[in-house]
């Protein structure tokens, strides 16, 4: 099964590449949500890798998740595979 990661690091410029955040999304019809809103692709066609998410997207993955993040951090979303 696939599903959504979303994770937070610092700025590069603090020169602290350590994850602050971490939040795994295993709920199936938030996981084709986030999809959409983040790639405007179903998960199943998501390729591998990260993709760094805007101010906008992360304002709207907060509203969609009922969530805040933290602040000061850049945030990233990619597709994971349960094991």
């Amino acid at each position: 099964m696939r599903y959504l990661s979303i994770t937070g690091f610092y700025p590069d410029e603090k020169q602290d590449d350590s994850l602050q955040f971490q939040l795994t999304i295993k709920d199936y019809e938030m996981n084709q949500a986030l999809a959409q809103l983040t790639e405007s692709k179903k998960l199943e066609e998501i390729e591998p890798g990260e993709l760094e998410l805007t101010v906008a997207q992360i304002l709207q993955v907060a509203e969609l998740l009922e969530i805040d993040f933290p602040e000061g951090l850049e945030y990233f979303i990619g597709p994971r595979t349960a094991q």
